[in-house]
């Protein structure tokens, strides 16, 4: 799916939610809210799921960001190495937009 259809399947649920991050190292995954408005998905801290992630302020992902990033993440599934630190040098929202990808393919292709 592309990032652009897979940003406008996000953006259908017009409500607030928690996933948490996906990881390669073994590290254990943090919980985060994501709320879709108007052009932007908000990033914050989740409310009911633990351990959360620490953020000083919300977050904001726009589409432009979104396809920046997903260009990296098959890249970065199939382990090739160096594709994390260059996603993240493209956002630094790379573990947000991450795990927004592998949650939102996964119930395309599940």
């Amino acid at each position: 799916m592309d990032a652009e259809q897979l940003w406008n399947l996000i953006h259908q649920r017009d409500y607030e939610f928690e996933i948490h991050t996906v990881t390669k190292n073994h590290q254990k995954p943090l919980w985060f809210a994501v709320r879709p408005a108007e052009e932007v998905l908000l990033i914050k801290p989740a409310t009911f799921q633990k351990p959360s992630v620490s953020l000083s302020k919300e977050r904001k992902i726009g589409l432009k960001e979104f396809e920046r990033v997903h260009a990296f993440y098959d890249r970065w599934q199939d382990g090739e190495k160096g594709v994390r630190s260059k996603a993240s040098n493209a956002s630094k929202n790379t573990a947000y937009i991450f795990a927004l990808i592998a949650r939102f393919e996964e119930k395309v292709e599940g």
